[in-house]
């Protein structure tokens, strides 16, 4: 019976040890942009990805091709396609400082319920300060609240703009392939109109060498 007991404690023991080891995890939706040595995906790529939300220097944009010049934070320069660069921070960093702004407002918030609490003037002082803590808790309040709304529309926003950037590469892509196909029509047209050519010289050629041969000759008077 004790033996019994002894397992089932260390049976709870454990599953309590690891519920309190496991952690939440998030997958990354960043994307990485290659940068390359010229305009145009036939360059050779010189970095492997540059991540969403990477700081750069705008040099020059070529609107013919679609790309742009630009120089990272350690000089290394290279092209990209236009599409990808954006005048403001990505959302994930406008999210980041509004995370921060919400820390401190929590802090200042709980600085401020501290100091209520440990207020020691008289009830008219306290009142006082009790009426002035409450309007700016209040405040924060409503702060907190707006900050959240603008996070979450951030958030929206790069979600659509990362479902844009996928359905752009996919339409570039199939631009590619009907251009392709295109160019391969064009050279088969080509191809057949010269044979065709080359052929109706070759039979003129036949018939003005051989019907002359096919055709009797005239007796002359004299005989």
């Amino acid at each position: 019976m004790k033996k019994s007991i002894i397992f089932g404690l260390s049976a709870i023991l454990l599953s309590l040890a690891s519920a309190s080891i496991a952690e939440t995890r998030y997958i990354s939706d960043k994307i990485y942009v290659p940068l390359r040595v010229g305009d145009g995906s036939k360059y050779r790529i010189i970095h492997r990805g540059l991540p969403s939300g990477e700081k750069l220097e705008l040099i020059s944009s070529n609107e013919d091709s679609g790309y742009s010049k630009v120089r990272t934070d350690k000089g290394v320069e290279g092209w990209l396609p236009s599409h990808y660069l954006k005048s403001s921070p990505a959302a994930r960093s406008q999210l980041e400082a509004s995370n921060k702004q919400i820390s401190e407002l929590t802090t200042a918030n709980k600085d401020l319920r501290e100091q209520l609490q440990n207020t020691t003037q008289n009830s008219q002082e306290t009142n006082s300060v009790v009426e002035e803590l409450q309007l700016e808790n209040t405040s924060l309040a409503d702060e907190l609240e707006n900050i959240k709304r603008i996070s979450a529309n951030s958030i929206k926003l790069d979600d659509d703009n990362r479902r844009l950037l996928e359905s752009n590469q996919m339409l570039s892509s199939e631009v590619d392939v009907l251009k392709t196909d295109n160019a391969r029509l064009r050279e088969n047209k080509d191809n057949e109109f010269f044979l065709n050519g080359a052929f109706a010289v070759l039979i003129g050629v036949m018939v003005a060498l051989i019907v002359p041969r096919m055709m009797p000759k005239r007796r002359s008077d004299w005989t």
